[in-house]
């Protein structure tokens, strides 16, 4: 008569298939979270090797000699550069001003992979003295 009276201990099969649920529910949150992040990282790191790419050009016009010469004459150029091991698309555009001896250059930068996506914009003015 002892046998049939044992209390039963341990998890039901239901209790067992809702607890695998929850989980997978949960695992698959964090899963596309933690891809989320990893690609907005990777898109932050872009846009900064793109600011300095920009800011690189900007500079290098800035710092050349202040002559007729060196003064940038108004349209588009492209030029190729690598970075952090990978190659990158510079569009100069050079736009004149009211003042004549006034510049505004505007630096695109797109990953050479792909063309259609601006990955940084960074614009500047250079005088001609």
């Amino acid at each position: 008569v002892e046998g049939f009276m044992r209390k039963q201990t341990g998890f039901t099969l239901l209790e067992i298939v809702i607890t695998v649920a929850i989980f997978a529910v949960a695992s698959t949150a964090l899963i596309r979270n933690a891809s989320n992040s990893v690609i907005q990282t990777l898109s932050i790191q872009d846009r900064t090797i793109g600011y300095w790419l920009a800011e690189n050009e900007l500079e290098e016009l800035r710092s050349a000699p202040r002559t007729e010469e060196f003064f940038p004459s108004v349209g588009t150029d492209r030029e190729s550069v690598t970075m952090a091991n990978r190659d990158w698309e510079l569009k100069i555009r050079v736009e004149s001003t009211e003042n004549p001896d006034m510049r505004r250059v505007e630096v695109t930068v797109f990953d050479e992979q792909d063309l259609d996506v601006e990955v940084a914009r960074l614009a500047g003015f250079i005088g001609k003295y």
